[in-house]
């Protein structure tokens, strides 16, 4: 009997995540709080993971920019991704995939260190069918608020973020 209630149970909020709107505003707001810890903490893998394919190709656009770099002039681009805190070797590099690339760069120091000083306040969640609108205030410790919106995507059975303040700004 437990197990039949049970998988009933996880039917029903499966079913509701997308559905349902205060199952899906409790999951976006889940994805972005998950989504600023990873960035604040310095996963990158983790963080990685919860981008959108949109957000994604735009990822791709930068990736094929560092490859161009790197062919063109292989010395001076390894020097500027050591300079910025990259550890990978020049052959590495050349290989990167999309999202490896992503997930070195969202590890690297620098991009926690943009994050780590704020703590965001969710003010509000607009969904829209497979998207939505996040409304927040990133505040620093002194109390300077700086007003935000992210956008996620529902997709893969899950909301991915697609744009969230600076996430495509890459050192």
């Amino acid at each position: 009997m437990r197990l039949s209630v049970f998988t009933v149970l996880v039917l029903v909020v499966a079913g509701l995540a997308f559905g349902d709107d205060a199952v899906s505003d409790s999951l976006v707001r889940l994805t972005v709080s998950d989504f600023m810890s990873a960035l604040q903490s310095g996963d990158g893998t983790a963080a990685a993971t919860m981008f959108s394919a949109q957000a994604m190709d735009q990822v791709d656009v930068m990736l094929v920019t560092v490859k161009q770099n790197l062919d063109r002039d292989p010395e001076t681009t390894m020097g500027h991704l050591a300079d910025v805190g990259y550890s990978v070797e020049l052959e590495e590099a050349e290989d990167w995939e999309t999202e490896e690339y992503l997930a070195a760069t969202l590890s690297l120091p620098m991009m926690s260190a943009r994050y780590m000083p704020y703590e965001i306040e969710i003010s509000a969640v607009t969904l829209d069918g497979r998207s939505a609108v996040v409304d927040m205030v990133f505040r620093t410790v002194s109390g300077v608020e700086i007003p935000q919106q992210a956008v996620l995507s529902y997709e893969d059975d899950m909301w991915k973020v697609t744009s969230f303040m600076g996430i495509t700004a890459f050192p």
